[in-house]
């Protein structure tokens, strides 16, 4: 399990602090020129971790200022952002705003930006590349405004207290659990910003139950996709990928999970010439990296020692 770090100014010399905090700030967010209106000392703390990728951040910090420009080749990655004390005066996408406490904010490292706290300031932020985040979200990081996420805002209040939940609970989770929690507030916030679809209220969960037995009958066909279960119910791809999200789970990674046990149990029970590359393409897995990667992550055990403990039991000829 990957550790949580934290780190503040306390045992930085004042005249060095903001500069100290500055650096932090490059290394563990992306790129800024920053600057603060405090001469000294300045305070801030910041408690992070990262895995598989994505970075969690909780900071806490005096007044600053920041300009972001756009790297030539820099990865895209996309912020997600609550807000949970001081306002924020930021300019983005050709507009300019206030982020004020309890808002969400999604931006992505391919724009512009400029920002300016107002007074003590704390936020969380998870960093996650941009192929990680739905298509349904792609408004809201283009638009580039902030959201309420408070009581009654539905799905975005349940995103917010995951968010909480997660920053609260950072340092207890190993790193799989973690992940799994980070994908169900992506998936939560796509549900969210997704327009209403074809299917009324009464039909979702009929409709959810249905692609489910589908999916789970073609679970070894590699060819299977949002596509394809679109044609097969005489619906489009985006109710498909809408459908599932609003239950909490994008298509893509429930069929992954449901492959995943799949190989697991196999795995388990494994004897003769079974090798675990036969395993991952019987059900549905082209890259035998990619799925053992993806099982150590499920299961915190790879396939490979997973079929070894079986075959070791098995008695001899």
């Amino acid at each position: 399990m990957t550790d949580v770090q934290t780190w503040s100014t306390d045992a930085v010399p004042e005249h060095l602090r903001f500069a100290a905090w500055a650096e932090m700030m490059r290394d563990q967010h992306i790129q800024w020129d920053l600057s603060t209106p405090i001469e000294a000392p300045y305070a801030a703390r910041i408690r992070y971790r990262q895995i598989y990728g994505t970075q969690l951040a909780d900071a806490r910090c005096d007044s600053f200022s920041g300009h972001h420009v756009p790297a030539n080749g820099a990865p895209d990655v996309v912020g997600i952002q609550l807000h949970l004390s001081g306002r924020v005066l930021c300019g983005y996408a050709g507009e300019r705003f206030t982020i004020e406490p309890g808002d969400l904010f999604i931006w992505s490292s391919d724009r512009e930006g400029t920002f300016d706290t107002v007074g003590p300031h704390r936020e969380l932020t998870f960093l996650v590349s941009r192929t990680r985040v739905p298509q349904s979200l792609d408004a809201m990081i283009d638009r580039g405004r902030p959201v309420a996420a408070g009581p009654g805002t539905g799905l975005l209040a349940i995103a917010a207290d995951q968010i909480r939940g997660i920053a609260r609970e950072m340092a207890g989770l190993p790193d799989d659990r973690v992940a799994r929690a980070v994908d169900n507030v992506i998936d939560l916030l796509g549900a969210a910003a997704a327009p209403a679809h074809e299917a009324g209220p009464g039909q979702r969960a009929a409709l959810l139950a249905q692609m489910r037995r589908y999916i789970l009958d073609r679970l070894g066909d590699r060819s299977m996709s949002a596509t394809s279960i679109a044609a097969a119910h005489g619906i489009s791809v985006r109710t498909v990928h809408l459908v599932f999200a609003e239950s909490g789970i994008s298509v893509g990674r429930w069929t992954r999970q449901q492959r995943l046990e799949r190989c697991r149990r196999e795995l388990s029970s494994a004897a003769g010439r079974t090798t675990v590359t036969d395993v991952a393409f019987n059900w549905g897995f082209s890259d035998t990296a990619h799925f053992s990667r993806c099982f150590k992550q499920e299961f915190g055990v790879s396939p490979s020692t997973l079929m070894s403990r079986s075959t070791s039991k098995q008695p001899p000829d």
